[in-house]
């Protein structure tokens, strides 16, 4: 190839080399007046819609304001008082259970052992108590304390006592007894209800139960019926088996507002 001809090769390519750079810079310039198009209608957006696609949306938050802030606090402070009166609703009933269950074995294990009991003949009543016999012999049931030979203390701090009458007195019979006595609470009449129920489970076995107001507080001593077990109830006398919620409430009802005392009693 002769030099001319292959300067012009050269040249031809070099022109071909250009010409290809030219488009690619044709490209580019257009792909950039195209990128400058859609950030001029990005910049010309309304500002509250620049302003959503540029910051996160926490940094134009306008929280809560003040009604809606009570309106919560109401609600929170509805919802734990209910939650509160809930709770003490069911921590009484779970008080009152535990109180049933520790009568029932109280009464139950004076039953057992009302035949090896010794009783004072001696004084003038014939009147024997047990409280120092039940304590060592570990017969005072969990959530019942023993203070002193007279009585113990139930769940509520109410005052159980435990004695026998052998000389004759107003029933002229004989007899065993468990004796709880309650100032007026709000409780009053659910510890009774607890007491006058228990007696019923175990009316095979009971001479009668009997409650009475104004015990040691008023010369009147008000007796509001006496209920008999299963070998001493029929005619006039009602039946312990045969109570009902109703018969139950009515001879409680006045251990809310007055001094009240339920006595459980049972013959030697």
């Amino acid at each position: 190839m002769k030099f001319n001809e292959l300067g012009c090769f050269f040249l031809s390519k070099v022109n071909n080399i250009t010409e290809s750079l030219e488009k690619s810079l044709d490209k580019v310039v257009s792909r950039g007046e195209k990128n400058f198009s859609v950030h001029n209608q990005y910049m010309n957006f309304l500002r509250p819609r620049k302003t959503a696609l540029d910051e996160p949306l926490y940094k134009f938050s306008a929280g809560r304001s003040m009604v809606e802030m009570l309106g919560v606090l109401a609600i929170i402070g509805v919802l734990s008082v209910g939650a509160i009166a809930g709770y003490s609703k069911a921590m009484m009933k779970y008080k009152l259970n535990k109180h049933a269950e520790a009568f029932n074995m109280l009464l139950n294990n004076a039953l057992q052992i009302k035949d090896k009991l010794e009783y004072n003949y001696d004084n003038e009543n014939g009147y024997t108590e047990y409280g120092d016999i039940f304590s060592k012999l570990g017969l005072i049931p969990s959530g019942f304390t023993y203070v002193n030979n007279t009585y113990m203390t139930d769940t509520f701090n109410d005052k159980v006592y435990i004695y026998s009458v052998t000389k004759p007195s107003s029933h002229n019979i004989p007899f065993g007894a468990i004796r709880t006595h309650f100032q007026p609470t709000s409780e009053g009449a659910d510890i009774c209800r607890n007491v006058v129920t228990v007696a019923k489970e175990n009316a095979a076995n009971l001479w009668y139960v009997t409650v009475y107001k104004n015990v040691f507080t008023d010369d009147q001593v008000d007796e509001q019926g006496s209920i008999y077990g299963d070998a001493y109830c029929g005619d006039d006398k009602k039946c312990l088996h045969n109570l009902n919620i109703d018969d139950i409430d009515a001879l409680c009802n006045i251990c809310d507002q007055d001094e009240c005392a339920v006595y459980t009693l049972w013959q030697l």
